[in-house]
């Protein structure tokens, strides 16, 4: 019997993983087990999620803690690869293009082990991003690279995936959406304002370069004073206004788990953000978004007219908030699927592990 070992260590990657684990519960032909590398650790970024999306513990938890990249991406990789030879009969599931999601897959190669990856071929073409790094490596050395939408297939087949590149490329639709409609928002408004605009920062781009963060921070003040910005904020996010003496004038909250930021999400009236899942939740809601970064993970949501895109740069920042009223949205495109992404994988999964 062929075990499933997902490999997750952020809060998107728990999302993911819940849906997919839930679906594939019910295989009596697959085993599954869960590996986190510790990537975010505090109980409202990691224990929460499991709590909340009914996730079992996790096998083990590597606690890695580094601040920087390399040096987590090479521990965390040394850590699976002695975890991974020990286990019997195993594939490896990543997920996404986090540091976790590159280790992971390093470590499933050097062990010779099958390795499937998830949202394969988003690609910005920015290479000074780590996460296009990430991704692109982890496309690379995957076994099946699984595609959340047509675009994203498009691109793996232009690169040669599925043919010169012996990497099985499936587009299965996008399993934040199959969370979307099956894990529900709270009950309680979680904000207390009527009116607002939800933000989210966390990107490295704009953590790691103090100009930018300063920008966005002096951006989203200004936005302040014509509509309450709300903003849950991620510990690293938090650290780094410290760092720089950002004084951010709007309303900062502590990290929400699933239900509580979707509630947060789909009562505000835009929202503004550096994430690519929470670009997607915004297109989800049918919310007008706001993406800070000059180069989008999901550029269909833009092409469809439902996000503007900007740099880090606070006049630019207020300008794309107070142009959104002006946008003409088309949400009617099934651009990540319909909600069956999990089905999909699952089928997938049982032909093409019957095959090896």
């Amino acid at each position: 019997m062929k075990t499933i070992v997902h490999v997750v260590g952020n809060r998107p990657q728990f999302i993911k993983l819940a849906v997919l684990f839930h679906e594939l519960a019910g295989d009596n032909f697959l085993q599954q087990q869960i590996v986190h590398t510790g990537q975010h650790f505090s109980y409202n970024m990691s224990e929460q999620f499991f709590t909340e999306l009914n996730l079992p513990e996790p096998a083990v938890n590597f606690n890695i803690q580094r601040s920087s990249a390399n040096l987590f991406i090479g521990e965390a990789a040394d850590a699976l690869q002695a975890y991974f030879l020990q286990q019997n009969d195993i594939v490896v599931f990543v997920y996404g293009d986090t540091n976790t999601t590159l280790a992971a897959a390093l470590a499933a190669r050097r062990c010779n082990i099958k390795l499937i990856h998830f949202e394969a071929g988003v690609r910005t073409y920015d290479y000074c991003m780590p996460e296009e790094i990430n991704r692109t490596l982890t496309d690379r050395l995957s076994d099946v690279n699984y595609c959340c939408t047509d675009k994203n297939f498009a691109v793996m087949r232009q690169e040669g995936y599925g043919s010169v590149i012996a990497s099985e490329v499936v587009q299965t639709g996008d399993l934040m959406l199959d969370a979307f409609f099956n894990i529900p928002s709270s009950d309680i408004r979680v904000c207390r304002h009527s009116e607002y605009i939800a933000a989210t920062i966390h990107r490295d781009a704009n953590l790691s370069n103090k100009e930018h963060l300063a920008h966005i921070i002096l951006g989203l003040n200004e936005v302040h004073k014509s509509i309450p910005v709300v903003m849950p904020v991620h510990p690293h996010t938090k650290k780094k206004m410290a760092d720089y003496g950002c004084k951010p004038l709007f309303d900062l909250i502590e990290p929400l788990g699933y239900p509580d930021m979707k509630n947060l999400l789909e009562h505000a009236a835009y929202i503004v953000t550096d994430s690519g899942g929470t670009s997607r939740e915004a297109y989800f809601l049918k919310k007008r978004s706001l993406i800070i970064m000059d180069n989008p993970f999901w550029p269909e949501i833009i092409a469809s007219n439902c996000s503007l895109s900007t740099a880090a740069n606070q006049e630019k920042i207020l300008s794309g908030v107070n142009s959104l009223s002006s946008l003409v949205p088309d949400f009617s495109t099934n651009i990540f699927g319909d909600g069956t992404a999990a089905k999909n994988i699952h089928s997938h999964l049982n032909a093409y592990l019957a095959d090896t």
